[in-house]
């Protein structure tokens, strides 16, 4: 009777512990949503190939290039004018995505900065829709740029990394 109790006891707190782990990932996003979907600074180049969605039914044009020092380039060319996404540059920094920037077809009104402790971005309007662009903001190749729109913000500067 007593292994019985304590099996019950178990497992109503397992169950506790998944109903609270699923209530904080559905409704508790810390984050803002990916403005490029499925690509997150932090991640490696193999990923982000893998993970990056930019719409449309044929698949775009990769191409990689070597940037300064330790820094390498990944960008991509949209085949399908369905595609709502229509050139991206993903820069990497020792092996870690760093910055992306990529032309999209939205159409935003004006300028919109948004902000968190370590990243910045940056939605401009062009002419062919908008520009997205998303900075770490300690990274030491892109800080100074990071920081200048993180400032458009009104906000304090982040810490420069060695």
């Amino acid at each position: 009777m007593r292994v019985w109790k304590v099996r019950i006891a178990t497992i109503a707190l397992v169950a506790a512990g998944a109903a609270a782990a699923a209530a904080g990932a559905a409704g508790c996003s810390r984050e803002a949503p990916d403005a490029i979907p499925h690509v997150r600074l932090g991640m490696a180049p193999r990923d982000v190939r893998e993970r990056f969605q930019p719409g449309g039914a044929e698949p775009g044009a990769w191409q990689t290039a070597l940037g300064a020092g330790d820094d390498t380039v990944l960008e991509w060319t949209a085949r399908d004018p369905a595609s709502n996404i229509t050139e991206a540059r993903f820069e990497f920094h020792l092996g870690m995505l760093v910055a992306i920037r990529a032309k999209t077809k939205d159409t935003p009104k004006h300028e919109e900065v948004s902000t968190t402790a370590k990243t910045v971005t940056v939605r401009t309007p062009s002419r062919e829709g908008a520009t997205i662009t998303v900075l770490a903001r300690d990274c030491p190749t892109h800080h100074d740029e990071a920081e200048g729109y993180f400032q458009r913000r009104g906000s304090a500067p982040a810490p420069r990394s060695p």
